[in-house]
């Protein structure tokens, strides 16, 4: 097997060291801090993804705290492993350092190839062990050695473990399987179904907190979403191409897009199983949810884990002639100069971009929430922190000083995902609530929401972030007195 050089290392580890970077400078986002959340109070699984996310969170901050830096390491840390297993993926199939070299710096010339790997999500560890599942495919295909049929079905289970979107690997795998006239001859074997079993005994933990919690994750994540599909409606796949062309950089959108429509055509026909392995890693992912946006909403990062096989094929077939690789390089350089503007934009304090802005003002709400809860405890007024968003929520627990519990919308009636799951309104009868609530149109708030649940509301306060001029974000904090519960309000 061949071993990386110590140039693609030096690639490696220089793109790891400026995620570290990031995570450093960079504010936590909404959805990190729900995900944190879930790793103060470690499960078996939860209730819209796996723990995996939550499980790295647990390790890094075990390790360096509960910060911003111990949370974003995670993310950091998966990619590290998904760019090395490419890496040793691409020199072991075409032997070449010089495109080993380019599908790095393609790769991280993407929006959705550096976010997450310094922005923890479901997404980190999904794509490492997608790649890892591919990985270990390719290593069978070389060594015909059955092992790695076992090792495949660790990779494909954890990827379960990391999001349910994982499963599209069973027909991914399976595909490649059926097509190539070589290796056919594995569906006739036990070692495949066997390592379907390996992966779902990997994946148990999820279903059984699933028997558990009445299968909810399945429903939320199945019929819930098949159930909102409406009829054929071309806005919601405009809307997902303009996302792709913005996560992937506009060239790099065409690059792939290019290549899975010159790569597709071929696997009917004559092709080299490295081709087709790296086709079939991506190519039903791309196909289905392209398809779905026709009916529904495909939110941007869900085609995230095909893209990057097809980013490989692209290069390489670009890299084979001088004149298209000479565009590439120019090519590239315009996604980095894309990225560069990106990621700069987000590392300004309290950037006013409206709703893009997810985070700012939130560490000066959990301060002033701190100075109210310490002079409620004062004259020993029992009370407890809550938003009408879980995301909020979650922001506000990470940056208290005691990192407290907080609670969500379901106090007032309203689902509110993992905190249903989480302690209940009934402890809390009678008590004051602090409210903090900002002005983005996600959180939808009126005060006629929280009025029913509480013998009196008043706003406490009000935090107005400016910069350049502008307004970034506005968050209410609002004392609610006698909290009534759910049944009292309606009473």
């Amino acid at each position: 097997m061949l071993k990386l050089s110590t140039s693609i290392w030096k690639i490696i580890l220089g793109f790891s060291l400026f995620r570290l970077v990031l995570a450093l400078i960079l504010p936590l986002t909404p959805q990190e801090a729900y995900y944190w959340s879930w790793s103060r109070d470690l499960a078996l699984s939860y209730f819209d993804h796996p723990p995996l996310a939550s499980y790295s969170i647990w390790l890094t901050t075990l390790i360096f705290g509960h910060t911003i830096f111990g949370v974003k390491l995670a993310a950091v840390l998966w990619y590290l492993g998904f760019y090395i297993i490419v890496a040793k993926l691409v020199q072991e199939m075409f032997e070449n350092e010089a495109l080993t070299f380019w599908v790095l710096i393609a790769l991280n010339a993407s929006i959705v190839f550096e976010l997450y790997g310094f922005v923890i999500t479901p997404d980190s560890p999904l794509i490492f062990a997608w790649a890892a599942t591919i990985f270990s495919i390719w290593r069978l295909i070389l060594s015909g050695d059955m092992k790695w049929w076992y090792i495949a079905g660790i990779a494909m289970g954890l990827s379960w473990l990391g999001k349910y979107s994982g499963i599209m690997l069973v027909p991914s795998v399976f595909m490649f399987f059926l097509i190539s006239k070589d290796q056919r001859k594995w569906l006739l074997t036990p070692h495949p179904y066997l390592a379907s079993l390996l992966a779902v005994i990997v994946f148990a933990p999820v279903l059984i907190w699933n028997f558990q919690h009445d299968w909810i994750s399945f429903a939320f994540q199945g019929t819930r979403r098949t159930s909102g599909m409406s009829h054929w409606q071309v806005r919601f796949a405009g809307e997902l191409l303009g996302s792709q062309f913005f996560i992937l950089t506009p060239y790099l959108f065409v690059l792939v897009v290019a290549a899975f429509i010159r790569f597709s055509k071929k696997i009917m026909g004559p092709i080299e199983d490295r081709i087709l392995l790296l086709v079939s890693s991506g190519f039903i992912t791309m196909t289905f949810f392209t398809l779905v946006s026709f009916r529904s909403l495909v939110k941007m990062n869900w085609l995230a884990p095909a893209y990057w096989s097809f980013v490989i094929l692209g290069v390489h077939y670009l890299i084979q002639d001088p004149g298209r690789f000479k565009r590439m390089k120019i090519g590239l350089a315009s996604s980095y100069v894309f990225l560069a503007l990106g990621i700069g934009v987000v590392t300004v304090p309290n950037v006013p971009l409206g709703e893009g802005n997810t985070w700012s003002g939130w560490r000066q709400a959990a301060r002033d929430i701190d100075a109210l809860s310490d002079s409620l405890s004062q004259v020993e007024e029992s009370h407890f922190v809550y938003s009408t968003n879980y995301k909020a929520s979650s922001l506000l627990k990470f940056y208290m000083k005691e990192q407290p519990t907080s609670y969500a919308q379901n106090i007032i009636g309203k689902d509110a995902l993992q905190f249903d799951i989480w302690e209940g309104e009934a402890e809390l009868v009678g008590q004051t609530g602090i409210l903090a609530v900002d002005n983005r149109r996600e959180y939808r708030f009126k005060s006629k929401m929280i009025t029913p649940y509480f013998e009196d509301v008043s706003k406490y306060k009000t935090i107005k972030i400016r910069n350049f001029d502008q307004d970034v974000r506005t968050i209410d904090i609002y004392l609610c007195k006698g909290y009534k519960g759910i049944t009292g309000a309606l009473e």
